[in-house]
C-alpha cells in the first residue's frame, strides 16, 4: 500500500526548506540518470508485506514491516544506483534491494533472491550489518554517514556481478559475488519494524551497457 498524505506532517513542514533545497539532480554528472520519484514513476511502485511508506514532498518514510517497497516499472541488469536517506534514531533499520524478482506476496524473496544494500548500524557486532555493507555477504570498510537527522548520499553500482557502494563521495565496499547470485531484477526498498524512522529521497538510476 502507498500512502500519499494529502496533509503535510508537522515533520514536514518543518524540513520543507530542506526538502526544497535538496541537491540538484542535474547537469553532466547527472546526465542518463531517470527518477523513481517522480510523481508519474511514483504510481509504479507497490507494497509487498506488512507497513507501508508515507510519500510527503518528495520524500518517502517507511512505517512498519518488515516489508517491501519496489518499484514495478522494470527490471534492471547493469546500472548505477543514486538516492539519499536521512536516520532520525541510531541504528534505525533499513535497505536498498538490487536484482529481486518478482516477489508475490513474500517480502524476503528480495533478501533470499537479490542483493540488499545495508542501511543500520556505522558500527555494529557483526560487520554485514554495518551501514554500506551487501547483506550478509560483504561488510563495507567504513559506513562514513553523516550525523542523525542528516541526508547521507549513496552511490551504487552494479556490474555484471561487481557490487560497489560509495557514500558520501567515498567508496566503501567493491565485491563480486561468487555465486553469482542475480544479473537483473527490480529495485526496492525495505521498510523495518522497529519503531525507528528512515527517510528516503532523491532515488534515480541510471542504465549501464
Amino acid at each position: 500500500m502507498l500512502t500519499v498524505l494529502a496533509a503535510v506532517l508537522p515533520w514536514a513542514r518543518a524540513q520543507a526548506a530542506d526538502s526544497a533545497a535538496s541537491p540538484a539532480v542535474t547537469g553532466a554528472a547527472e546526465a542518463g540518470f531517470v527518477s523513481l520519484f517522480s510523481d508519474g514513476a511514483l504510481k509504479a511502485w507497490r507494497q509487498c508485506g506488512p507497513g507501508h511508506f508515507d510519500v510527503t514532498n518528495g520524500v518517502a518514510t517507511g512505517v512498519g514491516g518488515m516489508g517491501l517497497w519496489w518499484y514495478t516499472g522494470r527490471q534492471y541488469t547493469n546500472f548505477v544506483l543514486r538516492g539519499e536517506f536521512m536516520q532520525e534514531q541510531p541504528i534505525a533499520d533499513s535497505g536498498v534491494f538490487l536484482r529481486f524478482p518478482d516477489p508475490g506476496h513474500d517480502p524476503w524473496n528480495a533478501v533470499h533472491q537479490g542483493h540488499e544494500m545495508e542501511i543500520g548500524d556505522p558500527e555494529p557486532k557483526d560487520p554485514t550489518w554495518r551501514t554500506g555493507s551487501i547483506y550478509p555477504f560483504q561488510a563495507s570498510i567504513r559506513a562514513n554517514t553523516k550525523p542523525l537527522g542528516q541526508w547521507n548520499e549513496y552511490e551504487i553500482i552494479c556490474q555484471g556481478q561487481t557490487y560497489t557502494v560509495r557514500m558520501n563521495g567515498e567508496q566503501i565496499m567493491t565485491w563480486t559475488d561468487p555465486k553469482q547470485r542475480t544479473r537483473s531484477g527490480y529495485i526496492g526498498l525495505q521498510n523495518y519494524n522497529d519503531g525507528k524512522t528512515v527517510r528516503h529521497r532523491n532515488v534515480r538510476i541510471k542504465d549501464l551497457p
